[in-house]
């Protein structure tokens, strides 16, 4: 069974895959035949979906003093508030956009590249025996923990200012927060099966030593370490855009509930205690959210430069001008063209440090949205 597939084989992703297309954050793909399953139903049912996110932003900004909570906050976080609502729909009409008319190809790429390193690292049909490492167990948790927190959070803020349930859908981004949720879980199965792969490639290259012909296996050795340096640079190409809109989202949404607590600290507004727990609750989610993205991606690069690392020890036990010296620098030099480097579209490096960063930006927003009210009270 899939279900009880470990990471290992790419074959673990099979059912979410079926799940993500849905809402087409990941094309329509035949994984048994490895081809596109009906591409022209596909691309008639994206052009829906894409009219649905374009219909639901134009009547927000169209019915906003109606509908919505933005006119009742300050000027500067108003606007902010708007930017979330453009944001996610463009995360959520560009993913779409991609499985149907761009993507296809990288991703048909990208899974051939995996399944071929799993036949080479024997991983095919391995099973997971740990019942909590599942991933459908993981993924089960997260889909509550999502339910749970934005769910509250929402309903929080719709009883709270008397909005119907038509408007939860249509008037708020809901929809656009789970499809953002589900590329995020996408992006994150990704990743941990590349560093799975790195991890099996360390334990490989260490153990190697002991065997015969040595030197036909490291370079063997060396030629999945470069699939997978490609299938990283294929990743990129196909989540870059998200990911630098994700992350901008991120930032907006920590800002907008830092900055909301700051205005009632300081203000005369009375609000109840519960829409601060709520507003809270959707802090910490969005952090979340976004160190599911940074620190797996962190390990993996991580993982992935520990191969040149043990290529490098591997060189002491053997005697200068040999042949495996020889063999492992030429190897090495190889091998170091394909570390990967994960970066959202070009624009940035994404590692652990970009933490720093956008807690930084978030407040240096804060104090400059602070100025503009400040400024237009008086």
């Amino acid at each position: 069974m899939s279900f009880q597939l470990s990471i290992k084989d790419i074959n673990f992703i099979k059912y979410l895959w079926l799940y993500l297309n849905l809402p087409l954050v990941t094309p329509w793909y035949d994984f048994d035949k490895n081809s596109p399953y009906k591409p022209k139903l596909q691309k008639a049912y994206g052009l829906i979906l894409l009219s649905g996110t374009i219909f639901r932003l134009t009547y927000v900004m169209l019915d906003r003093e109606k509908h919505g909570y933005i006119p009742r906050s300050e000027k500067s976080q108003s606007f902010t508030v708007l930017c979330v609502h453009v944001i996610l729909t463009w995360i959520a009409g560009l993913g779409i956009f991609k499985s149907c008319f761009l993507d296809l190809q990288k991703w048909k790429i990208l899974l051939t590249n995996l399944r071929h390193i799993d036949r080479k690292l024997k991983n095919v049909g391995q099973v997971e025996t740990s019942f909590w490492k599942n991933f459908y167990l993981i993924l089960f948790v997260k889909h509550v923990l999502f339910v749970t927190s934005i769910g509250f959070g929402e309903y929080i803020w719709v009883h709270f200012q008397q909005f119907s349930i038509l408007h939860l859908v249509v008037g708020t981004c809901i929809l656009e927060t789970y499809y953002e949720f589900l590329t995020t879980v996408l992006i994150n199965a990704l990743v941990q099966s590349f560093k799975s792969r790195y991890q099996d490639l360390n334990h490989r290259i260490s153990t190697v030593s002991r065997e015969t012909k040595i030197v036909q296996k490291w370079r063997a050795l060396a030629q999945d370490y470069r699939l997978l340096g490609e299938s990283v640079e294929v990743f990129n190409e196909i989540f870059g855009w998200q990911i630098v809109l994700m992350m901008f989202h991120f930032g907006l949404e920590i800002v907008n509930a830092l900055y909301f607590n700051f205005l009632v600290s300081v203000g005369n507004l009375k609000t109840p205690f519960i829409c601060h727990l709520a507003n809270f609750v959707l802090w910490l989610w969005m952090l979340c959210n976004f160190l599911m993205i940074v620190l797996p991606i962190h390990a993996t690069q991580k993982e992935s430069r520990k191969f040149i690392q043990l290529l490098y020890k591997m060189q002491d036990c053997f005697e200068e001008r040999s042949v495996e010296i020889d063999a492992l620098t030429r190897i090495i030099s190889y091998s170091k063209i394909f570390t990967p480097k994960f970066n959202a579209a070009g624009f940035f490096s994404i590692d652990r440090a970009i933490i720093f960063s956008l807690l930084a930006n978030v407040g240096t927003y804060v104090v400059i949205m602070f100025q503009i009210d400040f400024n237009e009270t008086s």
